[in-house]
């Protein structure tokens, strides 16, 4: 059964975040059927660096190939922007499909940020959008490699233009939309309204205790997210590892530091504020 074909079925899919090949293996082996591989995951654990764009899409791609050489799950991928205007689009698309990928999601951020918004969520016109929607489906090879569509316009522009993004994205020929920022229950019941089963929808899950894939089954959600636990989890019990491990050799004269966000743990505020002041 192909992505396509498993997203129509009544069970919501989970997926759960994973950024190389044990993480993968890992999850596999837990029984997920779907693994996502999250941009934000790769930044971390490749570069130690905050997910703000420096991620290549030849480096996400290499990351998926060595993932799909060890795992058969449903594999959906992190696009990001496209990586670019509607060529690059299409680059990513070809290239991500080669590398294995079952289904590729595209938001519509703006690519290039300045330095002092890169943690901000600004986002390209919808006419933009729905070109590169347009031009990632042209540019896969199977009809069965899902192109998902994410809107980050709830941020920054509400809402209502959120989901007045989602029924652009399904008209534009998405084979999946994903509304980031939604919260209230009533918010995801609309969007699931609005998709009305033409298309699957897909909900992020950053705070894993937020809701369950039976509630989101219940408001119409066919794939769930679970983005960060496994890079969290890896993060938080390697740094006490390797402190504990110090301690025991003299290494460390400190107290081992308790469990932290993973931004805490790579200096993301202090390494952005060096950035600023090139701006």
């Amino acid at each position: 059964m192909n992505l396509k074909t498993r997203l129509t079925q009544k069970d919501v899919l989970v997926a759960a975040g994973v950024y190389d090949a044990l993480s993968a293996l890992l999850v596999e082996q837990a029984g997920f059927e779907a693994a996502f591989i999250s941009g934000s995951a790769i930044a971390y654990s490749q570069l130690g660096r905050p997910d703000i764009g420096l991620v290549t899409m030849t480096e996400m791609a290499s990351v998926l190939d060595r993932i799909r050489d060890r795992v058969d799950m449903y594999l959906l991928i992190d696009a990001d922007s496209g990586f670019g205007n509607v060529f690059d689009v299409q680059r990513t698309v070809r290239t991500f499909e080669r590398a294995g990928a079952n289904g590729i999601q595209i938001e519509d951020q703006l690519n290039t940020k300045s330095s002092k918004k890169v943690a901000a969520r600004p986002v390209i016109p919808t006419k933009s959008m729905i070109g590169k929607i347009k031009a990632a489906l042209d540019a896969r090879q199977s009809d069965t490699t899902v192109i998902s569509a994410r809107t980050d316009a709830v941020f920054t522009l509400g809402v209502e233009k959120g989901l007045e993004r989602a029924q652009a994205f399904i008209d534009a020929g998405a084979d999946m939309v994903f509304v980031e920022g939604l919260k209230e229950m009533e918010d995801i019941r609309r969007l699931a309204q609005i998709c009305n089963n033409k298309v699957p929808v897909l909900y992020n899950l950053l705070n894993p205790k937020s809701i369950s894939p039976q509630e989101l089954k219940k408001l119409g959600i066919s794939m769930a997210l679970y983005p960060a636990v496994m890079i969290n989890s890896s993060a938080n019990s390697g740094r006490a590892a390797s402190f504990d491990l110090a301690k025991n050799l003299g290494l460390y004269q400190g107290d081992i530091p308790s469990s932290e966000p993973i931004n805490s743990i790579i200096d993301s505020a202090e390494f952005l504020q060096r950035g600023y002041r090139f701006d």
